[in-house]
């Protein structure tokens, strides 16, 4: 059974607050506002089945998951970029609603601490 990823790394968390300090919060609603863009270019592109475009959404949000150390988020987009290199619809749509409810359950936790 794979390990279970926590949604966020309280380190990172702690360590960018005390980094961004004021600008954490314009930080974090830009996070916020580029999840719900990446979650629309995965929805499109996988209705589509552009698999190039498919994965360089999931490879960009990775990245931005990783910055904010949401871990399961991050995982997750690495296994659509995966689902894409393999052109597996049925993983990339599993995996999309993964990352669909990874958001939903990310937000409050992002926002509890701002």
């Amino acid at each position: 059974m794979p390990e279970r990823l926590s949604d966020l790394d309280p380190d990172v968390q702690t360590m960018l607050r005390d980094l961004m300090q004021d600008d954490y919060g314009p930080l974090l609603r830009t996070f916020l506002q580029d999840t719900d863009r990446r979650l629309c270019q995965l929805h499109d592109s996988l209705a589509r089945k552009n698999w190039e475009a498919f994965r360089q959404a999931a490879h960009s949000f990775k990245g931005s998951c990783g910055n904010m150390g949401a871990l399961a988020l991050s995982k997750a987009c690495q296994q659509a970029e995966e689902a894409a290199h393999n052109a597996d619809a049925a993983a990339a749509a599993y995996i999309c609603d993964l990352i669909d409810h990874l958001c939903l359950r990310i937000r409050p936790q992002l926002t509890r601490h701002s």
